[in-house]
């Protein structure tokens, strides 16, 4: 079957008649005759049946409108979408943020975005966090939030827009000894329990940076895979972690939780929006214009 022989069957069941359903379609009548019986040729059964004058449905057509009205509705709503998305007023934005879960600052920038764009569904790939470069390159994400410099430098299939720079910090809870300390000497971490996250050390900036260059071992680390989960066992004074500014921005606002920065080490990092270079949806660009213009940090 054809997408032709569904319409023409959705239009004969609902006009009643090859004469009426042809000038719908805008077909003689000798054509669609001609288009219904190569169809019921390929089923093998009659789709209609004249009563009066008038064509009815048989039971197999029945089954048949039953399709044609399903893929028609799905085919006008494709089309619909397409050119939504052509045009740059609709659809799908996919974003991610490398290694971290939290996105507090996504709801007070979607309230001002959905003014310009309130047609478009903004998604989270929680996928995307550890390949955000992979995923874009794949297709599979529109707008990664990433400090990993080495994706700016070589790969020429993306474009990066430079959003804010932070910083690494311990972060404690409130009583914890380091609490008090304006910066920790980084010896300091052998009598800690260090929780972070679910990486490879040498993906990891504490380990990359401070702990491996150092010969320092902490007196356990544990890895979980949530920013949540840390932050929830760093307030039960379970252990300590590193993370950054930005990450844990509303807890330290609200004093749950402290900030100490390390030692002789400055731990920053520039965080960027990456697309791929080449045309986007105006969706995306107005977006990106929107990381830049309402800080996130």
């Amino acid at each position: 079957m054809e997408i032709r022989h569904l319409k023409l069957v959705k239009s004969v069941a609902e006009e009643g008649s090859l004469t009426h359903a042809g000038k719908k379609l805008f077909l003689s009548q000798s054509a669609l005759s001609h288009q219904l019986k190569e169809l019921e040729t390929i089923l093998g059964t009659a789709l209609f049946q004249r009563v009066n004058k008038k064509m009815l449905l048989t039971q197999a057509g029945v089954r048949v409108l039953k399709t044609a009205t399903s893929v028609l509705l799905e085919i006008d709503k494709a089309k619909n979408d397409i050119n939504r998305f052509v045009n740059g007023d609709g659809g799908s934005l996919r974003i991610s943020t490398e290694c971290y879960t939290c996105y507090h600052w996504l709801p007070p920038l979607l309230k001002s975005y959905h003014k310009d764009f309130p047609n478009v569904d903004v998604r989270i790939e929680a996928e995307g966090t550890r390949q955000p470069k992979q995923f874009l390159l794949d297709g599979k994400l529109d707008v990664a939030i990433t400090s990993c410099l080495t994706e700016k430098e070589d790969n020429t299939n993306l474009q990066f827009f430079e959003l804010f720079t932070d910083e690494m910090v311990l972060v404690v809870e409130k009583e914890h000894r380091f609490a008090r300390m304006r910066e920790v000497p980084p010896e300091e971490l052998k009598h800690e329990h260090l929780i972070c996250y679910t990486a490879p050390d040498e993906l990891l900036d504490i380990f990359q940076r401070v702990l491996t260059p150092n010969n320092i071992k902490p007196k356990k680390v544990s890895k979980i895979q949530l920013t949540e989960a840390i932050v929830q066992m760093v307030k039960a004074g379970l252990g300590i972690s590193v993370m950054a500014r930005w990450a844990v921005k509303p807890q330290l606002k609200s004093q749950k939780l402290v900030a100490v920065p390390l030692a002789n080490h400055a731990l920053k990092r520039t965080w960027y929006a990456v697309t791929l270079k080449q045309n986007q949806p105006n969706y995306i660009n107005c977006f990106i214009k929107h990381l830049l213009k309402h800080p996130i940090a």
